[in-house]
């Protein structure tokens, strides 16, 4: 995700000038070096940040050095755009709005590129309008084969159903408040399936389907059931054009940066934009926190076999996002 990142800001020269790459592994920083040449070289992140000459960060690293990283970002006042997870703790999360509130300044962006992608902006203003009515269920499928990765059922809520989570609170506008939970392993391991439920402030309920397995391609949908319609995320946006010995085809994406990849640069270009203004207005902390705190409910709900309430502050409980 670091390179993919760096490639797109490559391409948004002369905008963005990128003066700084780090990572821990040191043949993956000599390669973001190679990328970008002018590019200083660090092999820690905090070292980074401490003395390169930078005004914003890119954060694609291991989920469990997110919030040191970003917690460092905001006492240096560097804006920020941290790949999701935010952090790996309800509790991180908690800590960073809480710091970035009290610095007076937004400054971090949560990498929850869905929100830029054509197909699910659709959905979103069509159901935000009242198109369909009131929304009733939202539906969502989130498959990846075996390659992509080997996550427990654990790591598939608390991983890849971020994004999942994140859509249903901004499809609907709402808080979650409570959740269920059931999973399923194939006798051999190589299979797991979690079904998550989602119940809103008002009701609206939701299925988040999320696995892994070697019989299972890249794949994600999502059906909104409302009082005077649904919407549906189709197979056509799960596609795209290649050529086959001349022939122009078309064909399942393998990855999710594949799938995504016109997301990444509208979500990227969006922020260097709100940077440059001094006007960061993605998903914030907070989105961060509040994906935190049911995917702990969900654990929970996986772990006793019943219904969990989401503990969660309330987002004017904690100040104001904008102090300034």
């Amino acid at each position: 995700m670091g390179l993919h990142h760096l490639n797109i800001f490559r391409s948004l020269a002369p905008r963005a000038q990128i003066t700084a790459v780090a990572d821990s592994y040191p043949p993956f920083a000599e390669r973001g070096a190679a990328v970008s040449q002018a590019a200083k070289v660090f092999h820690d992140p905090l070292d980074c940040l401490r003395d390169a000459d930078i005004d914003a960060a890119v954060v694609a690293t291991a989920d469990d050095t997110h919030h040191g990283i970003v917690e460092a970002c905001i006492a240096r006042g560097i804006y920020v755009l941290c790949e999701k997870p935010l952090t790996l703790s309800t509790e991180e999360s908690l800590h960073l709005v809480k710091a970035e509130r009290a610095g007076g300044r937004r400054l971090v962006q949560v990498g929850f590129m869905r929100r830029c992608d054509p197909d699910y902006r659709h959905l979103h203003d069509a159901a935000r309008s009242g198109r369909v009515g009131q929304p009733i269920l939202i539906r969502q499928r989130h498959h990846n084969p075996l390659a992509a990765n080997n996550f427990d059922a654990a790591k598939l809520i608390a991983s890849s159903a971020a994004h999942d989570i994140d859509l249903f609170r901004w499809l609907t506008g709402e808080e979650i408040s409570v959740v269920g939970c059931a999973a399923k392993n194939s006798d051999d391991g190589s299979t797991v399936t979690v079904l998550i439920t989602l119940t809103s402030e008002s009701g609206i309920l939701g299925v988040v389907d999320v696995g892994r397995g070697p019989a299972m391609r890249y794949d994600i949908g999502l059906d909104l059931v409302g009082s005077a319609g649904s919407l549906t995320l189709g197979s056509p946006s799960l596609t795209t054009q290649v050529v086959v010995d001349g022939v122009a085809a078309q064909r399942l994406p393998d990855t999710w940066i594949e799938r995504f990849d016109g997301a990444y640069r509208a979500q990227d270009a969006a922020w260097l934009t709100a940077v440059a203004n001094d006007s960061v207005d993605g998903p914030s902390t907070y989105d961060g926190y509040a994906t935190n705190a049911v995917a702990d409910a969900v654990l929970a709900a996986l772990s006793t076999g019943g219904n969990q309430v989401v503990h969660q502050i309330p987002a004017g409980d904690l100040g104001s996002e904008h102090p300034r």
